[in-house]
C-alpha cells in the first residue's frame, strides 16, 4: 500500500499537472470553487477527456451501463475509474479475470483521476477519511473492519492454514500449503528457536505461526493480534486443550502491541506481515516496543511487503488500490532501504535479508484459484461487490507481484549490545534454500 510519503509525491506531481483545481474537488465543495480554481478544472477535464484508444477494448471487457460506454466505449479507460465500474457492476469482463489483467496496458491508462486526487488529499489532513491516523481506537477500527469481515471469507481464498502471508515454494511441486509450512519452518530457523524458548507474534492473524512454533520447536509461544475473529480461531484451531509439561506452550491475547506489559522478556519476536499496519509515524515506537520486550542476546523476524524504489505510474496505482479498498491505512508499505533505516535507528542490527516477492505472487495465484473455487458459496453470504473486489485484488496482486512492483522482504535482526553472541550467525544456515526452486516462467 502507499506510504505518506510516496502519497505526497504523487500529490505534488497530480497537483503540479491539476492546477491546484484539487484541492476544492477534495472538500467537496465545486460549488464555492472562485472562477480561476474553474477554469483550469474545465481546462485539465477537457485536455483528459479523450484517453488514448483502445481498439482492443470489447476483446476485454463488456459496458453493462450505457453511460458507462457513451463515456468510455473505445477508449483506455483509467486503473481507478475502471475498478470503480467493476465494483459497481457497470462493466464486465469477458474472460477470467486474471487472464484479461495480464493483458491490461490493451484497455487502462495510468492518468490520475479525481477520485484518486481526493483520496490522496484527504490523507494529508485529519478527517474521518484519513487512513494515516494511527492512534490505538483507529487501529482497532481498521483492524476490525478488514479482519473480524467473517473467517469463512478468509478461509474461502486463504486455505487451511488460514497465512495471509507469503509462503515460501522450494519446489516447483510444492502446494500452498507445504508452502506455508516452508515459510513457517523458516522463521523458526531465522529465529534459532529452540525448546523452552519464549516467543512472541505481534499481529499473529490466525495463530498458525503460533501453533507451529509450538508443535515443531517445543516453544511457549505467545500470539498478539486485535482481531476478535483471528482470536478465536486461533484458540479452536492452534491451542492444544491439555498442552504436554515441558514441551512448550500457546496462549493468544486480543491487545494492542503497545498494551503488551514491558516486563514480559521474549527470547523471539516476529512480527509477519503487521508492520506496515504501524503506520510511519509510530514505526520507531513499534520497533522499541520489540526492544524492550527483546531478550538481549533475542532475534527478531520482521517480514514486510512493500512497493519498491522508483515506481512507475502503473505501480502506483495498484498501491492506490490497495491502499483506499484492501488495507487503508497500512502506509508503511515502503522500499526497502526505508525499513533498514528504521530498523538501524532503532538500534537493531539486520542480520539477514531476502526478497520473497516472486513467492508473493505465487502464492497470491494460490489464492486467487481458491476464491474462483469457493466464491459461488461465498456470494451468498456476503455482497456481490466485496467478491468482485476480491476478484480483482488476488488477480491484479498477483501480477503486481511478479512484475516487481511489490515485493516482500525476510529480515531478521538483534540488538546493538555487546551480550548478543554474534557467533550463532555463522552457523545460521536458514537463509539458504533447502532446495532450489525451479519454476516455469509463470505456473498458471
Amino acid at each position: 500500500c502507499p506510504g505518506s510519503m510516496l502519497n505526497i509525491t504523487i500529490i505534488g506531481s497530480i497537483i503540479a499537472s491539476a492546477g491546484g483545481a484539487a484541492a476544492a474537488v477534495a472538500l467537496g465543495k465545486k460549488h464555492l470553487a472562485p472562477v480561476p480554481l474553474l477554469t483550469i478544472l474545465f481546462g485539465y477535464e477537457m485536455k483528459h477527456r479523450f484517453t488514448p484508444a483502445a481498439p482492443l477494448q470489447s476483446k476485454y471487457i463488456t459496458f453493462k451501463s450505457e453511460k458507462a460506454k457513451k463515456r468510455w466505449g473505445g477508449r483506455k479507460i483509467p486503473a481507478a475509474t475502471l475498478t470503480t465500474l467493476y465494483l459497481d457492476d457497470c462493466i464486465e469482463f469477458n474472460m477470467d479475470v486474471l487472464e484479461a489483467l495480464e493483458n491490461i496496458d490493451d484497455f487502462v491508462c495510468y492518468m490520475p483521476s479525481w477520485p484518486t486526487i481526493k483520496f490522496l488529499l484527504l490523507q494529508l489532513f485529519p478527517n474521518s477519511n484519513n487512513s494515516s491516523v494511527k492512534d490505538k481506537k483507529t487501529t482497532k477500527r481498521e483492524i476490525a473492519d478488514h479482519y473480524d469481515r467473517g473467517n469463512d471469507f478468509f478461509n474461502a481464498f486463504l486455505g487451511p492454514r488460514m497465512i495471509y502471508t507469503s509462503a515460501v515454494f522450494e519446489s516447483s511441486e510444492d502446494s500452498l500449503e507445504t508452502a506455508q509450512d516452508n515459510k513457517m519452518r523458516k522463521i523458526c530457523e531465522k529465529l534459532r528457536l529452540k525448546k523452552g524458548d519464549r516467543f512472541l507474534d505481534i499481529g499473529c492473524g490466525w495463530g498458525t505461526l503460533v501453533g507451529y512454533a509450538y508443535k515443531n520447536f517445543q516453544a511457549c509461544a505467545t500470539g498478539v493480534t486485535l482481531s476478535k475473529e483471528g482470536a478465536k480461531w486461533s484458540t479452536d484451531n492452534n491451542k492444544p486443550k491439555e498442552p504436554t509439561p515441558g514441551k512448550g506452550s500457546v496462549d493468544f491475547i486480543v491487545t494492542d502491541y503497545r498494551d503488551i506489559p514491558d516486563g514480559e522478556k521474549f527470547n523471539a519476536i516476529s512480527s509477519v506481515e503487521m508492520a506496515e499496519h504501524v503506520g510511519l509515524a509510530n514505526f520507531q515506537t513499534y520497533l522499541n516496543k520489540v526492544k524492550t520486550n527483546l531478550q538481549d542476546d533475542g532475534a527478531f523476524y520482521m517480514q514486510v511487503a512493500g512497493l519498491r524504489k522508483g515506481s512507475d505510474w502503473k505501480d502506483i496505482a495498484w498501491g492506490l488500490f490497495m491502499g483506499e479498498y484492501i488495507f487503508p491505512g497500512a502506509d508503511a508499505s515502503t522500499p526497502l532501504n526505508w525499513y533498514i533505516n528504521e530498523l538501524e535507528q532503532a538500534g537493531l542490527e539486520v542480520e539477514n535479508i531476502e526478497n520473497v516477492g516472486i513467492h508473493y505472487s505465487l502464492t497470491l495465484h494460490e489464492w486467487y484459484k481458491n476464491w474462483m473455487r469457493n466464491e459461488p458459496e461465498i456470494v451468498k453470504k456476503y455482497p456481490a461487490s466485496l467478491c468482485r473486489l476480491w476478484r480483482l485484488f488476488l488477480a491484479w496482486s498477483t501480477i503486481a507481484s511478479r512484475r516487481g512492483t511489490a515485493t516482500c522482504w525476510m529480515i531478521t535482526s538483534h540488538k546493538v549490545t555487546d551480550k548478543f553472541d554474534r557467533s550463532k550467525m555463522i552457523s545460521d544456515k536458514a537463509a539458504t534454500w533447502k532446495e532450489a526452486a525451479k519454476f516455469p516462467v509463470f505456473k498458471k
